[in-house]
């Protein structure tokens, strides 16, 4: 039986959505590998997603180490089976958010120059739950301008210990980067960080949510740990943001890293 949640999205989804030309090009297995390899920040794994059937057609095998399930386990009823129960209303207002810039915002020649983020959390067969970077791509269109596969990148960060804010952000190489904050119940655009920051605080940015300490931070940048620590309050000033954690959460959201 199919989850009443992955009724209400499918049903969301083919509002703007609805396929009537599918299509036939296949997307290629390895340069999708690729792709997922670039957006991963630690343990990872990745799925496509076709729009016309609304099954996955390649689950990689890295969401045995995540989650703790088999490839061919994964589904979206799985997905709904697993995301925190406080998180699910808050999964549909970003999955809106998505459409609607995907849709109304863009013109269609970009929707796949985009890749939607923010964070979640999935349980784990073990019982616990992980912070998830959700990451996802369309990489093929219908005839009809619509999306038809998606590649979805989903990357362990449970060790950055990070909120999980009601924040989405599209990011991509040649537009510009766009970024939403839920305000007074609907997502409004919010003013990005990223180029708040110079390129040697990115780079140390980019080590803190590999785990990097900042004296390992300093030895592979050549650097003190009094400069390591100095960048880092001046990223918290720049951003205004309250601690650490906010700051990582920020970056994770924009692409920094």
């Amino acid at each position: 039986m199919t989850n009443e949640n992955t009724t209400k999205l499918i049903q969301f989804w083919e509002q703007e959505n609805k396929i009537a030309t599918p299509n036939n090009k296949e997307p290629i297995i390895e340069v999708i590998d690729q792709i997922a390899s670039l957006f991963a920040a630690g343990s990872f794994y990745y799925y496509i997603l076709d729009f016309v059937t609304y099954k996955m057609t390649f689950v990689h095998e890295g969401i045995e180490e995540v989650l703790g399930i088999k490839p061919e386990e994964w589904s979206i009823d799985t997905f709904f089976d697993l995301i925190h129960p406080d998180e699910i209303e808050s999964f549909h207002d970003k999955e809106a958010a998505c459409i609607k810039f995907m849709f109304n915002d863009i013109p269609k020649e970009d929707i796949t120059s985009y890749k939607t983020t923010y964070l979640m959390k999935l349980k784990h067969n073990s019982g616990n739950y992980k912070t998830i970077l959700h990451q996802a791509k369309p990489v093929n269109v219908s005839h009809d301008g619509k999306i038809q596969t998606v590649i979805g990148v989903h990357t362990d960060v449970t060790h950055l210990n990070v909120p999980i804010r009601n924040e989405v952000s599209f990011i991509s190489r040649k537009k510009t980067n766009v970024h939403f904050a839920k305000q007074g119940g609907v997502y409004l655009p919010i003013k990005g960080i990223s180029s708040l920051f110079t390129k040697r605080e990115k780079e140390i940015m980019k080590l803190i949510i590999k785990g990097k300490t900042a004296n390992e931070i300093g030895s592979l940048l050549h650097i003190s740990n009094h400069t390591v620590n100095t960048h880092k309050r001046n990223m918290l000033k720049k951003s205004k943001c309250k601690n650490s954690r906010e700051l990582v959460s920020k970056c994770l959201h924009e692409g920094i890293v």
